[in-house]
């Protein structure tokens, strides 16, 4: 190292030195003993000390700022996650609800049936084109079922068991063209055949009547007649929507939409045996429906 530089060096050291211990001097004074030097000095200093002292506020404040934003965010991130995980729950219950009050209806049914039946759970369906239910896919198989057996729902008739395999069973609608189901009009007593009609964008079935039209009206009821020995008597099939209108010919139509939603079904009851026959007319006492649907005479 050069003479010249360590001169330069210490000048510097005795340069800054000093500035520092005349800014002090002139901080510790009294206003009323600064000189102009002292006054120079502080008019330079203090808004360096002001911008200092206000880029330390806003920092803080920027920090201060920061952490809660940190802290609302995992507030809410935890609000988020109660609040998915009590709709969960909720939606639980809810379901689990709505499985106990089928079960209920379903055991209602089946104390009100007559005949031996049994339990299954649909665990699947064949849809159409249209994603509407064509089939159902019951838990009960060979051994236990058999195809013709009726399958009912605590609404009304479901259709019957179309074939068995294995341990499942397929079911044919009540509204699958294949089906028809001798019915009655408890209103009138007139009689009828239910056909399946599959239509496109609703569940549908045509009834089949002898004229006068005057014999169904739009809102009648529609209940198994009990005849063919496959469904009761009085369980609820459909309601008749509309009715066609023929000037001549010996039978009518109407359109029957039915009571049970295939779309939704969760629990059904298959007949395993055929119902009893219908009492004697001459018998007072004859069984009331389970199904709350006013029995014709």
């Amino acid at each position: 190292m050069t003479t010249a530089r360590k001169v330069r060096e210490t000048a510097l050291c005795g340069l800054m030195l000093i500035g520092s211990v005349v800014v002090l001097r002139s901080s510790v004074r009294h206003p009323s003993q600064l000189n102009l030097l002292d006054r120079a000095i502080l008019r330079v200093s203090a808004p360096l000390q002001a911008a200092l002292a206000g880029t330390g506020r806003a920092l803080r404040r920027g920090a201060q700022r920061y952490l809660l934003v940190v802290s609302a965010a995992k507030e809410n991130q935890k609000l988020r996650e109660d609040n998915a995980r009590l709709r969960a729950e909720l939606l639980a219950a809810q379901r689990q609800a709505g499985r106990e009050k089928e079960l209920e209806r379903l055991l209602s049914l089946q104390s009100g049936t007559a005949a031996e039946t049994l339990a299954a759970h649909v665990v699947g369906a064949d849809v159409n084109a249209y994603f509407r239910v064509a089939r159902l896919r019951l838990d009960r198989g060979a051994g236990e079922l058999s195809p013709g057996m009726a399958v009912l729902a605590p609404e009304g008739v479901v259709g019957r068991v179309a074939r068995v395999y294995g341990a499942y069973c397929d079911v044919l609608l009540a509204v699958d063209p294949k089906s028809s189901i001798d019915v009655v009009i408890p209103r009138t007593g007139g009689r009828g055949l239910l056909r399946g009609a599959g239509g496109r964008d609703r569940y549908r079935a045509t009834l089949e009547f002898e004229a006068p039209a005057e014999a169904v009206r739009e809102g009648d009821f529609v209940v198994t007649s009990g005849l063919g020995g496959i469904f009761p008597r009085d369980v609820p099939v459909g309601k008749v929507v509309t009715v066609g209108k023929h000037d001549i010919g010996l039978f009518q139509t109407a359109d029957v939409e039915p009571v049970v939603d295939f779309a939704r079904l969760d629990q059904v009851l298959v007949l395993v045996t055929a119902p009893p026959p219908e009492e004697p007319e001459t018998q007072p006492a004859r069984r009331e429906p389970a199904h709350g649907v006013v029995p014709y005479r």
